[in-house]
């Protein structure tokens, strides 16, 4: 396979880029994510991939739970703030309003809507786990078109 050539084909796949965050205890963190999607209506089922580096896979592995904010058009910069690493940037939620659901769901405040999601299976999968969960609640807290990585001009590697 000519790895120059997969790598520009999986670059043209489109993605939104949405703020997932989680709570586990007193600690919260978020991330921005890409490879998500919703696999199933009934039960409303998303799988989520997170890296197994990453300081969040921790979090979601033991409390069985994050939320997914979807981002408006043109919050680029919270993205990319939101998009560094928990592990070299520890304070990036500084400064950044959300609040956290009776539930202890945390939710992005500038987010055009959010989905609550319990884990129910947990996959790993090459450098990342594919956590399957179910949608237990959602909001909408404004109107607007979503945030995508064509628009913000992020590519990951392919």
């Amino acid at each position: 396979m000519d790895k120059a050539i997969k790598k520009q084909v999986l670059r043209l796949f489109t993605y939104g880029l949405h703020i997932v965050m989680c709570q586990d205890q007193d600690e919260v963190n978020a991330f921005t994510a890409n490879w998500l999607t919703q696999v199933s209506f009934e039960p409303p089922l998303l799988a989520l991939s997170i890296e197994h580096n990453a300081k969040s896979h921790t979090m979601v592995s033991h409390s069985k739970k994050f939320t997914i904010n979807v981002l408006h058009a043109g919050q680029r910069d919270l993205a990319g703030t939101l998009g560094k690493s928990a592990l070299r940037t520890p304070d990036k939620l500084a400064g950044i309003p959300y609040t956290i659901t009776d539930t202890g769901y945390p939710v992005l405040q500038t987010a055009l809507g959010w989905v609550a999601c319990e884990v129910h299976q947990s996959i790993p999968v090459g450098d990342s786990t594919l956590f399957i969960a179910e949608v237990v609640a959602a909001g909408m807290l404004s109107e607007g078109k979503p945030l995508t990585m064509a628009e913000a001009g992020f590519r990951h590697a392919g």
